[in-house]
């Protein structure tokens, strides 16, 4: 009989969490009994949590086959003192649901460090327009006097308030589907000229920084002409970041103390079945995280579950619990970027205000998902304020998943269907809550991690007038001792 337990030696802050999985080989019955080998060395609870103790050193968490006492294995745990520096919270206002969606007059910056106004794209992108040009993306809150003060656009407004709160304004450049835009503006011939243009909007808007939201075709382009390669796609948006720092040096709006401009990219989690050799990530996107200033997950939706493929049903944005058929958590690819040279400060954690459901056969994590037809990601179609206006919260029965550190809904008996709606039927909902959003504030100072990223704070927004999963962000994140 052979007794393996992992993750192997790692480390972690005082006080923290981290789960532990056995595999026993050899034995009909594969359970396993956890203990910690120094007295004072933290507690394990049945599921393989470690919890770490009070003082930092050197401890081993220890599995024993339940079929044979006689048979364990142990790793190492360090632990040590946790980064106390105050986390950032970056939260994407979307200025064209500026009048359906939460109100500027009612937007909260105190919940916020950083406020991202959405947004502007690059030309011949998901919003036309001609390549290397920066291309209006916000609706009509890019229009003077639509604002509560009847003077400023909207976008304006809502920048000004954010700096009267003493808060960062950052233009989010880009988006999903915009990746054949930004490679056919950043050919040699337009770059330069691009970054100029970005950085003479910022400047017009009085804006902190950018938020350069280039999330596809790094793998290259067979859809524009000529075919741009994935090494050629590569070297284009370095060479955009680089242009656009040159561009902020040369502009005496960011000069001088605290005037920096700020730059800011998201990236995503990375499979445990995609990494590299000694569970890194590609070096292409360990240098992209760390020519920027916050490299934020989009952990969210798409971005930790999938449908079909070999996939078991999962989480939207997970902290712990990866496996082989539930590939993607928020702890798992920090280590991995880690790992790769991207220290921890500069990474943040993803937060949804929206959720994802599976069809009616399946009512949890961890199933089946081959024979699923329904697979419901839309942000805008899910968003937190009208899953509680169609009843999704009042409905089925709510579970706390004490490995992934995620609340969900289930939905047995056929699923449910908000009344006259014509939606598919949700049998598994997976979505953030306070309790989450608590346990990613406290996983997000334990780990030593950067902050997290909010998309996005319109969809919270309550008919009463509450934003209560901002409001958990703003207790939890940036508050003293959450």
């Amino acid at each position: 009989m052979v007794v393996e337990v992992g993750p192997a030696a790692f480390s972690l802050p005082t006080q923290a969490t981290r789960h532990f999985a056995c595999n026993v080989t050899g034995a009909t019955d594969t359970r396993c009994t956890w203990s910690v080998q120094e007295a004072n060395g933290g507690a394990m609870s049945a599921d393989g949590i470690y919890a770490a103790p009070a003082s930092p050193g050197t401890y081993h968490v220890v599995a024993t086959s339940v079929a044979d006492p006689a048979s364990s294995a142990s790793t190492a745990v360090t632990v040590t003192v946790p980064v106390t520096n105050k986390p950032w919270v970056t939260g994407y206002y979307l200025g064209y649901f500026s009048h359906t969606m939460y109100p500027p007059a009612q937007v909260d910056m105190t919940a916020l460090t950083h406020f991202v106004f959405g947004r502007v794209a690059p030309g011949g992108g998901s919003l036309d327009g001609n390549p290397g040009d920066v291309v209006l993306g916000g609706g009509n809150s890019h229009d003077p006097g639509l604002s509560p003060d009847g003077v400023r656009s909207i976008e304006d407004y809502l920048i000004k308030k954010a700096h009267d709160a003493g808060r960062k304004a950052l233009l989010m450049m880009g988006g999903a589907a915009d990746g054949d835009g930004f490679l056919l503006s950043t050919t040699d011939g337009r770059r330069k000229d691009f970054a100029r243009k970005i950085v003479d909007y910022m400047v017009a808007h009085d804006y902190d920084g950018l938020d350069l939201d280039w999330e596809d075709k790094f793998e290259g382009s067979d859809e524009i002409t000529p075919h741009v390669s994935g090494a050629e796609a590569k070297r284009r948006a370095f060479a955009l970041i680089a242009d656009l720092r040159a561009e902020f040096a040369r502009r005496p709006r960011y000069q001088g103390a605290g005037r920096a401009a700020l730059l800011t990219l998201p990236g995503y989690t990375v499979s445990i079945n995609d990494l590299e050799p000694g569970g890194r990530v590609e070096q292409w996107q360990a240098d992209l995280a760390n020519s920027v200033d916050q490299y934020n997950l989009m952990s969210y939706g798409i971005g930790t579950t999938w449908n079909g493929n070999g996939w078991l049903s999962w989480f939207s944005s997970p902290i712990y619990g990866a496996t082989g058929v539930t590939p993607r958590d928020l702890n798992t690819s920090v280590e991995a970027y880690e790992r790769s040279g991207v220290p921890r400060g500069k990474i943040g954690v993803g937060i949804g205000f929206y959720g994802i459901y599976f069809g009616p056969t399946i009512t949890g994590p961890r199933q089946d998902t081959e024979r699923n037809p329904v697979y419901e990601t839309d942000d805008v179609a899910l968003n937190y304020a009208d899953m509680v206006g169609m009843g999704y919260m009042s409905h089925g029965t709510y579970h706390w998943d004490e490995i992934a550190q995620v609340g969900y809904r289930s939905y047995p008996n056929g699923g449910y269907i908000p009344t006259g709606s014509g939606r598919n039927p949700a049998g598994f909902l997976s979505y953030e809550d306070p309790l989450s959003i608590a346990a990613k504030a406290r996983y997000v100072r334990q780990a030593g991690l950067g902050g997290a990223i909010i998309w996005a704070i319109n969809y919270d927004y309550l008919p009463d007038g509450t934003s209560p999963l901002l409001g958990a962000v703003k207790r939890n994140f940036l508050t003293a001792t959450p």
